[in-house]
């Protein structure tokens, strides 16, 4: 005998068949905790009304109730996120758990695992920002060299957070609750400014590179007057990083102008992972590429390689290979037109203190 598939099971099917198809996204779990039977009805009109909601939005919102106690919420537009947290939080007893998809390389499961089982780290974090506020000096950063063919070192500058109450947080838990909460560009403004200092510091230093997500893009004041107000010219070896998912709306596109147009270097990152790459080398101006670790793991297809960096250095660009972790695959790269490589077969992500030793290193090579 055969039964149909509950409304459960068919939720379920959809939402993987919805991530696996997806390269960049934003998930929301959502599970619902036990109450007194008043308010649970409470609660399940409130959350059909969500549904209704989001359902009515849903180029960019989608909405699935996976189990009688459990929701998942699929965004596709990032700014969209900080809306839909504020309308859940005015529902009571739900546990909602956040994570930030930036490149899905990994089938749908490993993600709906990840985020169920966070435990409610996010809440923890968002608890203790009201309660405490931001405390920027837990706070360092760290630097990935970058190692160009000339030999000349650049660095990509990383956000690390070891709280005092929570411990060490991880940069794909904390980078979208401090976006959400609007305070990213703090904590981006302190990066800049260490990177300033080495670059000071080290004339060698080709230049540093700092991230640069949605939300920071989409209104650039604070990031041109924060530039001004340094006391540093050389503009060119300031340089951004930015996924495709930021590059979306026109005023994105002049506010890269203007960032462009004070000398700063602009970058994509994770290059081959969405689907309209190409796309943005023709609409916006760009420096160059950081092809994305996937096409450097142990199924590395070579002859794509070699074909996108000759594609990649006849536009003129600076072609970056990101996740470089053996000396396997670093031999192969020599037959393609890379300008610098980047991952652990060069360096693991350095303190201030391992980045100048790491300096004085090379010098000796």
């Amino acid at each position: 005998m055969t039964f149909a598939p509950t409304q459960f099971e068919i939720n379920r099917n959809a939402a993987i068949n919805s991530i696996n198809s997806k390269t960049s996204f934003t998930l929301i779990y959502v599970k619902i905790k036990r109450s007194r039977w008043h308010e649970e009805e409470q609660n399940n009109n409130g959350l059909n009304t969500l549904e209704e909601a989001f359902n009515a939005q849903c180029s960019y919102v989608e909405y699935y109730r996976v189990f009688e106690d459990e929701i998942l919420i699929i965004i596709v537009n990032p700014l969209k996120t900080q809306e839909i947290i504020k309308e859940l939080k005015l529902i009571s007893n739900l546990d909602v758990q956040l994570l930030r998809v930036e490149n899905r390389n990994l089938p749908a499961l490993h993600y709906l695992r990840q985020v169920s089982q966070l435990k409610g780290t996010n809440n923890t974090i968002h608890n203790n920002l009201l309660k405490y506020g931001l405390n920027i000096e837990e706070f360092s950063t760290v630097f990935q060299p970058i190692l160009h063919k000339s030999k000349q070192l650049s660095f990509e500058a990383l956000a690390r957070w070891t709280s005092k109450d929570l411990g060490v947080v991880s940069p794909t838990v904390f980078i979208p609750i401090l976006e959400s909460e609007g305070l990213l560009n703090i904590l981006t403004k302190k990066i800049i400014n260490e990177a300033v200092e080495l670059l000071k510091r080290y004339r060698e230093i080709v230049y540093i590179t700092i991230n640069l997500t949605a939300s920071l893009v989409k209104d650039i004041t604070w990031l041109l007057e924060h530039l001004e107000s340094l006391d540093f010219q050389d503009n060119g070896r300031i340089a951004f990083e930015l996924t495709e998912e930021s590059l979306a709306g026109i005023e994105v596109k002049e506010n890269l102008k203007q960032i462009r147009k004070r000398g700063h270097l602009l970058f994509i990152d994770d290059f081959g992972t969405g689907y309209s790459n190409f796309q943005y080398l023709a609409t916006f101006e760009f420096d160059g590429v950081k092809l994305d670790r996937i096409f450097i793991g142990d199924q590395t297809n070579k002859k794509v390689i070699i074909l996108l960096s000759t594609f990649i250095k006849a536009l003129d660009l600076k072609f970056i290979i990101e996740g470089v972790e053996r000396y396997d695959q670093f031999s192969f790269l020599l037959e393609t037109k890379y300008d610098a490589i980047q991952g652990y077969y060069i360096s693991h992500p350095l303190s201030r203190n391992d980045l100048i030793n790491f300096i004085a290193d090379m010098r000796f090579d």
